[in-house]
């Protein structure tokens, strides 16, 4: 007597990581390199959009409900018109020769210094003066929501 049978599976195997993708001095970001990123609280906008529009599958998916509870928590702007202005402020550094990817980092971690900035995103090293970079350091944190 054979053994029980497994099914044959129906979704496709994911291809290997290539491996080039890292964020260090040298931004690689393989596929990825002009694809525009989202900030966590882009992300968080647009999840509640989603939401408010009855998307189909939202709130029964896991992977949507823990995503929906990551963003709630760690993004930093809440409301959807400030939002938009550190979106704003932000995607003026692509025409100074920021990555999106750069540009959802700076959006995101809001640094106090441009050292703590280079420090977490260290390919800015090279593409902003401290002067350049502390003043749009200083333009996200007026916008900052400390409740």
């Amino acid at each position: 007597m054979a053994g029980p049978t497994v099914p044959q599976s129906l979704s496709r195997r994911r291809p290997a990581p290539t491996g080039d993708e890292e964020a260090t001095a040298v931004l690689k970001l393989g596929d990825m390199t002009d694809t525009p990123a989202l900030s966590v609280a882009e992300c968080k906008v647009l999840l509640e959009q989603l939401a408010n529009k009855g998307g189909r599958g939202t709130s029964n998916s896991d992977v949507y409900t823990k995503t929906r509870e990551y963003v709630d928590m760690f993004a930093r702007f809440k409301d959807p018109k400030t939002v938009t202005q550190v979106d704003a402020i932000s995607s003026g550094l692509l025409a100074k020769g920021l990555t999106h990817f750069e540009r959802a980092q700076l959006a995101t971690l809001c640094c106090d210094s441009p050292d703590e900035a280079r420090t977490l995103v260290p390919s800015l090293e090279t593409k902003l003066s401290d002067e350049e970079l502390q003043d749009v350091l200083n333009d996200i944190s007026k916008l900052r929501d400390f409740s």
